[in-house]
């Protein structure tokens, strides 16, 4: 049905840079599982899940709260390069020394594949169970990395979190099963004399708002962007329009196509 219903999109709503030969290709592609069984070569379960790949000599950490059968996804977005998920798309690629931001770090798969040749990697994490995670993972690279158990948005304060929930539930009224947990914006978080030249933000709808508060960093720095844009609460054009209302020569393209609405999954923002 998944598949179905994103031809339905491409033929009659919005092809989003997919071409034809890119959507055949992604109607035959294997499963997410089989797709991630090829880079996936050891789980092991003590007190978290330790996984290590077949591509890479590094292990990750996995919070054992969470089922493990949802790495699958991340493991494909990660190292497929023909998901639409995959942050490396064209002019949008991680080259030697760079200094990543990246907003919504999860379990880390993406800054632990590319530390070796990376300056220095900020990861931004509201889950502290991830963030647990996160300081096993990169125990080896202290130097290398900066964790900020927060969350972004375009204010500082703090914001009910959900701890349970995998996709990270935020919420500015009072719900049951939330913590209280600081929010900030990127702005209070990096002065205007520290260097981030990639951005990578998938943070389960907020991103508008995390942008909001990132508007000194972004027109001081200029970096590579590479953004989510397919859940619920995004809308592309306000994120494209904010941007480029921050740095006007922004070149960008949208890149592949959501299941539940013709949504880009993916914007690419570049100089």
């Amino acid at each position: 049905m998944r598949r179905i219903k994103i031809l339905f999109f491409w033929i009659f709503i919005n092809k989003n840079n997919v071409s034809f030969f890119e959507l055949i290709k992604f109607l035959f592609k294997p499963k997410v599982a089989s797709i991630a069984n090829k880079f996936i070569k050891n789980i092991t379960h003590n007190e978290d899940f330790e996984i290590t790949f077949t591509n890479l000599n590094k292990k990750l950490f996995w919070p054992s709260k969470f089922s493990i059968s949802r790495l699958n996804q991340v493991v494909a977005e990660s190292f497929d390069t023909e998901d639409w998920h995959y942050y490396q798309k064209e002019h949008t690629e991680i080259n030697p020394g760079e200094i990543i931001l990246d907003i919504g770090t999860a379990e880390g798969l993406l800054p632990i594949s590319v530390i070796d040749k990376c300056e220095h990697i900020y990861m931004i994490e509201p889950s502290k169970l991830f963030c647990n995670c996160l300081n096993k993972t990169f125990l080896n690279f202290k130097e290398k990395t900066t964790i900020f158990n927060v969350a972004v948005g375009n204010s500082d304060g703090t914001i009910n979190f959900d701890e349970n929930s995998l996709e990270g539930m935020i919420s500015n009224g009072n719900k049951a099963n939330t913590q209280e947990i600081a929010i900030n914006k990127i702005d209070t978080l990096f002065n205007k004399n520290q260097t981030i030249t990639y951005l990578k933000a998938d943070i389960e709808g907020f991103e508008l708002e995390m942008l909001k508060g990132a508007e000194q960093t972004i027109k001081n720095n200029k970096p590579k962007i590479a953004i989510t844009t397919y859940h619920t609460q995004n809308n592309p054009k306000e994120i494209i329009d904010l941007i480029k209302s921050f740095v006007p020569e922004y070149n960008y393209y949208v890149k592949g196509i959501y299941e539940q609405t013709p949504k880009p999954v993916l914007i690419h923002f570049w100089i």
